[in-house]
């Protein structure tokens, strides 16, 4: 990848975005428990019991959404941050990593040189 520009993630788009999914898919599942019976949700339900609030009821619905709004935000928020510190330490001429490269070649050492 010589060249092209290497795309880094917003950590916090990518935790906003998780966690409104896992919300979502965590408050349907609560509300398929808890109104249509169907024997998957409830076995999921009962999984999800161990955090504090959920049950298969409404209000327990509410709160697994909001488990999973606040575990998917945080996954998202660590998984965005590590993908980009990985981005950044696997090229050669980056600002937060030490620069490991000829010294007139990189566009961080030398201000004259265009950056990628």
């Amino acid at each position: 990848m010589t060249g092209m520009k290497r795309a880094r993630l917003s950590a916090t788009a990518l935790g906003v975005t998780l966690g409104v999914m896992c919300g979502v898919s965590m408050l349907v599942m609560g509300l398929l428990a808890t109104y249509y019976d169907v024997s998957f949700s409830k076995d999921m339900m009962t999984r999800w019991a161990m955090l504090p609030g959920v049950a298969i009821t409404l209000p327990g619905s509410l709160i697994a959404g909001a488990w999973g709004l606040v575990k998917g935000f945080i996954f998202g928020l660590i998984f965005g941050w590590i993908y980009n510190l990985c981005l950044c330490c696997c090229t050669k001429c980056c600002p937060c990593c030490k620069c490991s490269c000829s010294k007139e070649a990189c566009a961080n050492c030398n201000p004259n040189q265009p950056k990628l």
